[in-house]
């Protein structure tokens, strides 16, 4: 599935973006992340499939947006507190493999990934970019607070705790749960101000 041109129209429907998005997570835990069509999307979902090009330019947004977050992430609250603002996307990572549909569909969203440059390419310009925009928001605010001394690099701390979750669940094949939360939140705000490593989890 690839469809890079989305031309702008009129205001999306949310109702159809929760029929994708539902239909998206039920075909999933049904026939996989291989199984997925267009058609079968917009068939259960009851819309046509160009409301689906309209907001997706490949299979890989169509599931990502579908199963983990839209081009805008979650919003993340200002805890006032480095470790407390770690915690929180910690969380949202952890929550989000922790699914075990998301699970089931990382595999083969990876492989479209690695197979398709301008899809990788277009996913880290949307997606990807959103993410790490929320990471610097967390460090500008603590290099403000005094918190942190000098300027951090958003990309390694955000490639950090998404690849410390991602090491658990399918390279170590464990369940991440909230232990995992605290410890990489410690961690992570341990490395950016000189603590110590802290314990392992388990």
């Amino acid at each position: 599935m690839e469809s890079p041109k989305q031309p702008l129209g009129r205001p999306r429907d949310s109702r159809v973006d929760d029929a994708i998005r539902g239909a998206v997570r039920e075909l999933i835990a049904e026939v996989g992340y291989a199984g997925l069509t267009v058609d079968a999307v917009a068939a259960r979902a009851g819309v046509g499939k160009a409301a689906i090009y309209r907001r997706h330019a490949s299979r890989v947004e169509l599931v990502f947006a579908g199963l983990v977050h839209d081009r805008e992430p979650h919003p993340l609250p200002d805890t006032g507190s480095l470790h407390g603002d770690l915690t929180g996307l910690a969380n949202v990572i952890v929550k989000s493999f922790s699914d075990p549909v998301v699970a089931a569909a990382i595999p083969g969203l990876l492989a479209d990934l690695k197979q398709h440059p301008d899809t990788a390419e277009r996913f880290q310009r949307t997606f990807i970019a959103m993410e790490r925009g929320q990471v610097s928001g967390i460090l500008q605010r603590a290099l403000v607070r005094g918190e942190l001394t000098v300027e951090a690099d958003p990309v390694l701390v955000h490639a950090t705790m998404l690849g410390t979750v991602f090491a658990w669940t399918f390279l170590l094949d464990r369940q991440p749960g909230p232990e995992l939360v605290e410890r990489i939140a410690a961690l992570t705000a341990a490395g950016l101000t000189g603590g110590g490593p802290g314990r392992p989890v388990g």
